[in-house]
């Protein structure tokens, strides 16, 4: 008994050091995978930028503001005030994005590199803080229907969430880079480290700030980044399985979500249907040319968020079919002229960008085209560069122009063997 008992005692005690072993290799992996280095960034050749990408960033920016223009009296039921402060809000949003478009699209692209991981966690402290402020009924959080997703800064409001998503670009990129340089990108240890970090962000959005629709985004931006880098099929495969059930169980755990999908399965009540029920009605009084500017009737108060998340059925009822089809078009050429510049740019670091602002904006414009058409149920999502805001156009704008200064070094010609480029011999040629 004594020989048993001493026995039990010293494997009691060997186990301590393996288990705090363990914490800290855990908790370096985690400050490795927060705080890795892509290396030097190498550029090529300087050119001149991609101009075609302003004009349709104009041109969408510009539809938004006319948008604003021609509802903002039908919004306030004939205020002329209305109008007119509607009218110069978003101006000045849209004056704020183009500033900062050019003055990112002027910073080196280094600076990117270097201080990304920063910018992504100080984007998610700020998600993170925001709920727990609002808990404690601070005055500088705006929260709505339960859900505390602003900050009141007094002249506007401010959403961290659009700032997360620029942060998660850069983070994502970058450590993707490095691992694809060390030839682990397929390695579990990477998927668990960069799993954990996406997986608390997350968290922070879709269950303490309650906003599904901008977790589907963050979703987006990394399995658009995955694909991108070369990750194998098969782990692909796994991610999206994990990421559907996750999405599945975050529907089941909030009663709002289960009666959005019911209302999109055809089950909802006359109340739960009012929102789909209105944008419908906007669309299809459209007809092929619409009602013509300020000349909406579902903008009287019928149709909620008829600036923001509704801006579309709005175009719809005013613009008609052929105004629709013509904005679909030019968000799908400025899809096209991002997502083409993979082929033409050697660094995987900006490659890698250039995949995450595609997957950013391409979510937007799927969900909330989708939302509108009842393609997908309901969810709160602006339709970018059109929707009235400021936060969600400065972010966006930034984004773009992280992109159009990496349109300043691309190549002539298609980059070949990228797999060996970025380290990983196992890679595929990342295009799928």
């Amino acid at each position: 008994m004594p020989y048993k008992s001493d026995r039990s005692s010293w494997a009691r005690s060997s186990n301590r050091p393996t288990e705090s072993r363990r914490t800290k290799l855990a908790a370096r992996e985690i400050s490795s995978t927060l705080f890795s280095k892509t290396g030097e960034l190498k550029l090529g050749r300087k050119h001149r930028p991609d101009y075609i990408l302003v004009i349709l960033i104009l041109a969408l920016a510009f539809i938004g503001l006319i948008a604003m223009f021609s509802i903002a009296p039908a919004i306030a039921s004939g205020s002329s005030n209305a109008q007119a402060t509607f009218m110069w809000r978003q101006g000045i949003f849209l004056f704020i994005g183009l500033v900062t478009f050019f003055v990112v699209s002027r910073i080196p692209l280094d600076f990117w590199r270097r201080w990304g991981s920063w910018i992504f966690l100080l984007a998610l402290v700020l998600c993170f803080a925001l709920p727990i402020l609002g808990m404690m009924n601070a005055p500088v959080v705006i929260c709505t229907l339960g859900a505390c997703r602003w900050y009141d800064l007094g002249f506007m409001s401010f959403q961290p969430a659009e700032f997360l998503k620029f942060g998660m670009v850069l983070f994502v990129s970058g450590f993707l880079a490095v691992r694809s340089a060390q030839n682990r990108l397929n390695s579990w240890s990477t998927l668990m480290s960069l799993g954990a970090v996406v997986l608390f962000s997350l968290f922070v959005i879709v269950i303490m700030q309650k906003d599904l629709g901008t977790g589907v985004a963050l979703a987006a931006i990394v399995l658009i980044q995955l694909v991108i880098a070369g990750l194998s099929w098969r782990k692909l495969a796994t991610i999206l399985a994990a990421a559907v059930g996750l999405g599945v169980l975050s529907i089941l755990a909030a009663p709002h979500r289960l009666e959005r999908v019911a209302t999109f399965l055809g089950g909802g009540t006359a109340e739960t249907d009012y929102h789909i029920n209105q944008a419908m009605i906007a669309l299809g009084s459209g007809g092929w040319t619409g009602r013509g500017l300020g000349q909406s009737i579902q903008a009287f108060g019928w149709l909620p968020e008829a600036v923001n998340d509704s801006i579309f059925a709005i175009l719809g009822e005013t613009l008609g079919f052929i105004g629709l089809l013509a904005i679909l078009l030019a968000f799908a050429y400025l899809l096209k002229r991002i997502i083409d510049k993979v082929d033409y740019t050697e660094n995987a670091y900006l490659r890698l960008i250039l995949a995450g602002v595609f997957g950013w904006l391409a979510a937007h414009v799927v969900l909330n085209v989708g939302a509108m058409t009842h393609l997908v149920p309901l969810t709160g999502i602006t339709l970018p560069l059109v929707s009235f805001g400021g936060t969600s156009m400065l972010f966006m704008m930034a984004g773009l122009g992280v992109v159009f200064a990496i349109s300043r070094y691309t190549t002539h010609r298609k980059v070949a063997n990228e797999g060996k480029e970025a380290g990983d011999a196992n890679s595929v040629r990342w295009r799928r």
